[in-house]
């Protein structure tokens, strides 16, 4: 019992101390919290110094997902998003329609050579059209093999950095003659405020004790209801109908202001999952981790590129001005934390809001769209 509850603690303070790291280290911040806490709990979990135990790993795993996917979902404005400028609402949702078919295309590519090829084409939707949390939802569903997960998220951060600096180095130059200029006097993208659309690091920001005891008995009463549907609706693949379950629900809540305005839901929701990287890393072996990570890179390269390649003429056709098609395609494949420096590499402020909406809409049908088409490839 004390080693279960010392492994338990030990898979929080890791997140604690990496996140205080990150205010302190410009190399924590360049590496990033997640990939840092899955190599601590990796090397915790292979150098065998402190005894695990897995099955305890695994339900810390599930708690976190299910507790934390409400958490990031509490604060999306889906009418919001709706009301800003048409560009913006069009070019997202040719980005999240690319996502799907650049991952069904990569499955026709690779599924031959990639034992678990729907899972993980259902897991990349999830992640570029939401974040890395939709990735872990969608898997934990599909009931993926854990090493997978931090192995699919390593080749994700490899594909991201090339893609990083097309877009803040190469594409403002590129896109100017093949997209029409953003249109300043618009102000379409600037009419509603939101109250969680700060762009920053994950940084340590503790909410107050209440409103850390409401966010989290919220989200626990979401779990708990769409728990108590899934047992009621009796079908298999329980796993899969608790994602959409809390998914829905959450989104749900959404739609009422007073949700929205809770303080904190954001910051508690990733830093759950920063612990569920943690526990994650318990669970991985080294040697199964590094095995088949030449396919999994090439199975996401093909879909950045696929997505980035067609979806830049497409906005030319469709006449989505510049700064729009590349906030938007950031917002897909990145999430909102990414919005702040890629507009400001653009000079444009405007397109934060758009932006930062955009991609916290991706990430309420993330797991819709990754299930949707993991059940299709099924």
């Amino acid at each position: 019992m004390i080693v279960i509850v010392a492994q338990i603690l030990l898979a929080f303070a890791i997140p604690v101390g990496i996140l205080w790291l990150e205010r302190r280290n410009r190399v924590v911040r360049l590496l990033s919290p997640v990939i840092l806490c899955y190599l601590a709990g990796m090397l915790i979990g292979n150098v065998g110094l402190f005894p695990l135990n897995q099955d305890v790993a695994l339900g810390l795993c599930a708690a976190m997902v299910a507790t934390a996917v409400p958490l990031l979902l509490f604060s999306v404005n889906v009418m919001a998003w709706l009301r800003l400028a048409r560009t913006t609402v069009v070019s997202f949702l040719s980005v999240v329609l690319l996502a799907v078919i650049s991952c069904l295309t990569a499955h026709l590519i690779l599924a031959r050579l990639v034992p678990e090829s729907a899972q993980i084409a259902g897991m990349l939707v999830g992640v570029y059209t939401g974040i890395t949390a939709n990735m872990a939802a969608v898997g934990a569903a599909a009931g993926v093999r854990p090493e997978i997960f931090p192995l699919l998220n390593a080749a994700d951060m490899a594909v991201s950095f090339p893609y990083l600096l097309f877009v803040t180095m190469l594409a403002p130059r590129l896109l100017k003659p093949l997209l029409r200029p953003f249109p300043a006097a618009a102000g379409g993208d600037d009419e509603v405020t939101e109250p969680h659309s700060e762009e920053r690091p994950l940084g340590l920001t503790a909410p107050p004790v209440r409103a850390v005891a409401l966010n989290l008995g919220l989200a626990l009463a979401v779990v708990a209801a769409a728990g108590l549907l899934t047992l009621l609706i009796g079908f298999g693949a329980r796993a899969v109908w608790m994602v959409v379950g809390v998914t829905t629900l959450a989104v749900a809540l959404s739609f009422k202001p007073e949700v929205r305005a809770l303080p904190g839901t954001q910051d508690m929701g990733q830093f759950l999952f920063l612990v569920f990287c943690v526990s994650m890393g318990f669970t991985t072996d080294f040697v199964k981790l590094f095995s088949a990570s030449p396919l999994i890179v090439l199975y996401c390269g093909i879909v950045v590129l696929m997505m980035t390649a067609i979806h830049f003429p497409l906005a030319a056709v469709l006449r989505i001005d510049r700064d729009t098609a590349i906030i938007t395609h950031v917002a897909a494949i990145f999430g909102p934390h990414m919005i702040g420096p890629v507009a400001m590499v653009l000079k444009n402020r405007e397109v934060i809001f758009s932006g930062i909406t955009s991609a916290l809409v991706g990430i309420a049908v993330g797991n819709y769209l990754g299930l949707a088409l993991f059940w299709f490839l099924s």
